[in-house]
């Protein structure tokens, strides 16, 4: 087995074991780069694994979440960050308030009613 087909049998394995196949085992043995290159596709192979397991939280994680989000709240009522845009108050008459006041509201709120 050459290198070229060695690439070709790493790109068509599909997590088959090289002791399936004597000549994978044999261009490992003879070839530092391959041998390489077959080292760093197992170590990736193990990471995806390692990612994709389930693993268990702990048991307080959303309690601890928020209580950490109200301390922030609380600390910091009225944060603005930078290139976020308060959403502008709407002025409407007031049809039940005296003769045409102008009555400023919170933010619109879209409704996609028909």
């Amino acid at each position: 087995m050459n290198c070229d087909a060695f690439l070709q049998w790493m790109k068509s394995h599909t997590g088959q074991g090289m002791s399936k196949n004597p000549e994978v085992t044999a261009h490992l043995g003879s070839c530092p780069a391959c041998r390489q290159i077959f080292s760093l596709d197992a170590c990736l192979e193990a990471v995806i694994q390692q990612a994709f397991t389930p693993h268990s939280l702990p048991a307080d994680l959303v309690e601890t979440i928020d209580a950490c989000l109200d301390r922030i709240n609380h600390a910091h009522p009225s944060m603005n960050f930078p290139g976020h845009a308060q959403e502008p108050t709407v002025e409407t008459a007031d049809p039940f308030s005296r003769k045409g006041a102008v009555k400023k509201t919170g933010p619109v709120k879209k409704s996609f009613q028909k």
